[in-house]
């Protein structure tokens, strides 16, 4: 009876247990999609802001190009909120802002996004 085999696997509530940690797990994570997909077209919108203008632009006259892209994909950032910077004959626009996220109950994720991108002229 020495060659007895031991049953090998997961018990019930240790597989109930492992599926509630996986379950929260990618329940946070597609919380927190929409705000990476808000950041990333922010990027886009501040690419293409950038690229369509020169160094010798009017502040207001690229605040107002980024508010009407800003305004199309819905993003919570404004055109009063831009740094605008011009580097090596090119025009750099970045912003910081910051997304919470609620997550279940009191809890909630804080992002801190930083989004820039410099023109191509």
């Amino acid at each position: 009876m020495a060659n007895l085999k031991r049953q090998r696997g997961l018990s019930l509530v240790g597989f109930i247990f492992l599926a509630a940690i996986i379950a929260f797990v990618m329940f946070t994570a597609f919380r927190c999609v929409p705000a990476w997909t808000e950041y990333f077209s922010l990027r886009k919108v501040l690419q293409q802001t950038a690229n369509e203008f020169s160094v010798d632009a009017q502040a207001s006259t690229i605040r107002n190009s980024f508010d009407r892209r800003a305004q199309i994909d819905d993003l919570p950032v404004r055109g009063t909120d831009l740094d605008i910077t011009k580097n090596n004959g090119r025009l750099g626009l970045g912003v910081t802002y910051q997304r919470k996220v609620g997550v279940a109950g009191n809890m909630s994720l804080l992002f801190d996004f930083d989004a820039s991108a410099t023109g191509n002229r």
